[in-house]
């Protein structure tokens, strides 16, 4: 049977036992597609009963590391790894991806702030209602890959998005240090309404976040952390078998420092056109008082560079990647480190 919302839907069995691929379509008909059917890559390996995680990739078109994850588990893995079930949709926002831009061409729709629940409200939303409705309800866990885009560039961070559940929250910080990446943003519940993680709260089910880099392109790096911090959940969750994780070679988790991305954090901010020169680098600490970048007039060759201090100790968490600024762009933002107990703080007030 078909699985469909609004404009968009998929044949494929996502119940049944073994190891198959197909997609989900989105119809549209506009000026250049006046009679098409847009394709997004959907797979699932199955292997009886046991949990299921859905791993998700391009949400945001030009946001790399999380397609090349969902496409390698699929290469990787057989359905005797498995106990339980493995769903992958490496190319959510196929329109936006074909595009290798943030949004999508066809409604400007930012699908990470699509979850609203309405069908027939354009691609995008429709695309959103599809995962919130055939996919999410479907999985024991989420996982759903970013990374910077073109715009910017991030340290390597979990996401811990609070909600005012307790048991959520506590599975969220499980997941974040299961998953052992070198930071974790720690988001303050309700920040962004329609995203993906309130559309897995709300199903009650578990879900962790990352970034990995940025400026459209895909490091080593952020790449391997990024596929090992995956395999660990999976292992976490029950769902690799052990002989699959000797395979695999799956090393515990590193130490993650949390970071506040709430009251605390800090947005350095132009306030007029011009050319930014960076004194610091994505990952470093930061003092009160300490210089972070120099702001030059675009136009103006008389007047000296603006110089952005930072007003708290924090770290260099995300950097636009391009130099060139216009008011109201964010040059860095800086975030506070998080104590065990100013963590416990904080998830202790989003669910009181």
């Amino acid at each position: 049977m078909a699985l469909r919302f609004g404009n968009v839907s998929s044949t494929l069995d996502l119940a049944a036992r073994g190891k198959r691929t197909g997609f989900f379509g989105i119809a549209h008909s506009d000026n250049r597609l006046a009679f098409s059917t847009i394709q997004s890559p959907l797979a699932v390996i199955s292997n009886g009963d046991g949990p299921t995680v859905l791993v998700c990739g391009g949400n945001h078109g030009d946001e790399y590391e999380g397609q090349i994850i969902a496409r390698r588990l699929y290469e990787t893995l057989s359905p005797d790894a498995l106990s339980g079930r493995l769903i992958l949709a490496p190319a959510l926002n196929m329109p936006a991806v074909q595009d290798a831009n943030r949004v999508s061409p066809l409604d400007g729709g930012n699908l990470n702030r699509s979850f609203l629940g309405a069908g027939f409200m354009g691609p995008t939303q429709d695309i959103a209602g599809f995962i919130a409705t055939h996919l999410i309800p479907k999985a024991d866990l989420a996982v759903d890959i970013h990374s910077g885009g073109r715009q910017t560039n991030y340290v390597d961070t979990a996401y811990f998005c609070l909600s005012a559940d307790v048991v959520q929250n506590q599975q969220t910080h499980e997941l974040a240090q299961v998953m052992g990446l070198p930071y974790t943003m720690v988001v303050p519940a309700g920040d962004a309404s329609g995203d993906f993680d309130s559309a897995a709260h709300a199903a009650g089910c578990a879900m962790i976040s990352c970034e990995l880099g940025g400026e459209g392109k895909v490091t080593r790096l952020a790449l391997e952390r990024g596929w090992h911090a995956v395999l660990r959940l999976l292992a976490h969750q029950g769902v690799l078998t052990p002989a699959a994780k000797d395979r695999l070679g799956i090393a515990p988790a590193p130490e993650t420092t949390f970071l506040d991305l709430g009251d605390d954090v800090v947005y350095l901010t132009a306030q007029s056109y011009g050319m930014i020169e960076p004194l610091v680098g994505l990952g470093d600490e930061v003092a009160v008082g300490q210089p972070v970048a120099l702001l030059r007039d675009m136009y103006n060759m008389d007047l000296p560079p603006q110089v952005f201090t930072s007003p708290r100790t924090g770290v260099v968490s995300i950097q636009k990647t391009s130099p060139m600024v216009t008011p109201g762009d964010h040059i860095c933002v800086l975030c506070p480190m998080l104590s065990t107990a100013q963590l416990a703080t904080q998830m202790a007030k989003a669910a009181p």
